[in-house]
């Protein structure tokens, strides 16, 4: 029952992501996400009692280019990955097991692990900026 309702929270969050919060592309933001592996990303999680963000990737997934050109390219994104939460990127090629003890079957896929050790995800496929915001935002704000 208590993933069904977070389920619903997080498409009524990208739903009114999508709706309700303003947007404006930037061009070329300053600033980048400060990405982590996964262990060295864990070990500053655990230590920080953070979030953490899991993104995973590959170099040959067309969506995962389009993920971190569009969503990771976002200012008010990248505020919200770098202030917070730990944001840690796996290459799905690289680090196999770290995907397969995550269940990974599609890319791009983003994990939430929250602070008191509950998972949130998978959250399969592109993303957009604004939906992507208003998840985080939601989730991150009940913790």
């Amino acid at each position: 029952m208590l993933k069904y309702k977070i389920g619903l929270i997080l498409v009524l969050a990208i739903l009114a992501g999508l709706i309700l919060i303003p947007h404006k592309p930037d061009a070329a933001p300053a600033a980048k996400v400060k990405w982590h592996t996964y262990k060295a990303g864990t070990d500053l999680a655990r230590r920080q009692n953070k979030n953490m963000v899991i993104y995973f990737h590959a170099d040959w997934c067309t969506y995962c280019g389009q993920m971190e050109r569009e969503t990771f390219g976002d200012a008010a994104v990248i505020e919200m990955l770098n202030n917070r939460a730990i944001a840690i990127k796996v290459d799905v090629d690289i680090e196999k097991r770290v995907a397969r003890q995550f269940g990974v079957r599609g890319l791009p896929a983003t994990f939430l692990l929250l602070n008191n050790g509950e998972q949130i995800g998978p959250l399969p496929g592109f993303i957009p900026p604004r939906a992507y915001l208003a998840m985080l935002s939601r989730i991150l704000s009940q913790t």
